[in-house]
């Protein structure tokens, strides 16, 4: 009899355990954290002072059987509620290739900064297939894809730059063709969808790149405590999450926003996040 209780003693708390983690599972999956971030560089011109550039990543509202719509809704209207002056997309939109036309039936609601700049977007490892389509869908929204590419953001004569890459695993990144014609003193935001491109990138491009942005990870979508277990990058310490500084070269690899865990809608510590990064210069 005593050894029977032990084991039903052990049994609720395993359960007890099991249901307090779904709880708060669910209930950090559908609180976004906004982050801030100041960005101090000597190469940000005068006029971009001040500047505040949002930049989200892993939408991923989808399983193979679900639909998220009301948290993609939620991050939608959240994203909109920030000051910004432009918005960064850092690829995966959808987990689901079925399931791509619904992101941008939300995503239309996204609106683009006052300052009219516009919305920069990359490709992500999920885009693929159905690169031709989100090409399109980009352009119908009236957001910028950046394909290998950069782009100049001017405001007064001076101008700062949005450069990015297509897939590491899927696509044919180039930090050459994406930062051809920039200088080392102009400042410019790099994007790529997995932080691991970062190895392959050389000095020289590093240094064209003031800050590289990332995403991929979901930041480990459910972690031990904190601790990364899996993801789908090799290096979880190195490119796990948040912003990290290597031989002065600088990325910041996001949280995103999405994702599922076996089939479920939950994080833990993993906080989905909107990252604001304000330009100072100095």
């Amino acid at each position: 009899m005593k050894e029977n209780g032990w084991i039903l003693k052990f049994l609720y708390s395993f359960l007890g355990s099991i249901v307090v983690f779904l709880v708060y599972s669910h209930y950090e999956y559908r609180n976004i954290k906004v982050r801030t971030i100041e960005i101090k560089s000597k190469d940000v011109p005068k006029e971009f002072d001040g500047k505040r550039v949002l930049f989200v990543a892993d939408f991923q509202y989808d399983t193979m059987a679900r639909y998220n719509r009301k948290q993609q809704k939620k991050a939608i209207e959240l994203i909109n509620s920030q000051k910004k002056d432009m918005i960064l997309l850092g690829g995966d939109y959808a987990t689901w290739e079925k399931n791509i036309p619904k992101f941008y039936e939300d995503a239309k609601d996204i609106k683009i900064p006052e300052l009219g700049v516009g919305v920069y977007a990359i490709y992500g490892n999920h885009e693929y297939p159905g690169a031709e389509e989100t090409a399109e869908n980009m352009k119908k929204l009236g957001f910028n894809l950046l394909v290998n590419e950069n782009r100049k953001i001017t405001i007064n004569n001076e101008n700062i730059y949005i450069s990015g890459v297509t897939d590491l695993w899927h696509g044919k990144p180039d930090a050459k063709k994406a930062l051809e014609g920039l200088k080392k003193e102009d400042f410019v935001l790099f994007l790529t969808h997995n932080p691991e491109y970062f190895e392959e990138m050389t000095e020289d491009e590093k240094e064209k790149a003031d800050m590289t942005l990332a995403g991929h990870t979901h930041g480990g979508q459910v972690t031990f405590f904190g601790k990364i277990i899996v993801s789908a990058i090799k290096d979880k310490k190195k490119y796990g999450y948040g912003m990290k500084e290597y031989d002065g070269h600088k990325i910041y690899i996001t949280s995103g926003l999405g994702g599922a865990f076996l089939e479920m809608f939950i994080r833990f510590f993993a906080q989905p996040e909107i990252v604001i990064f304000e330009l100072k210069r100095g």
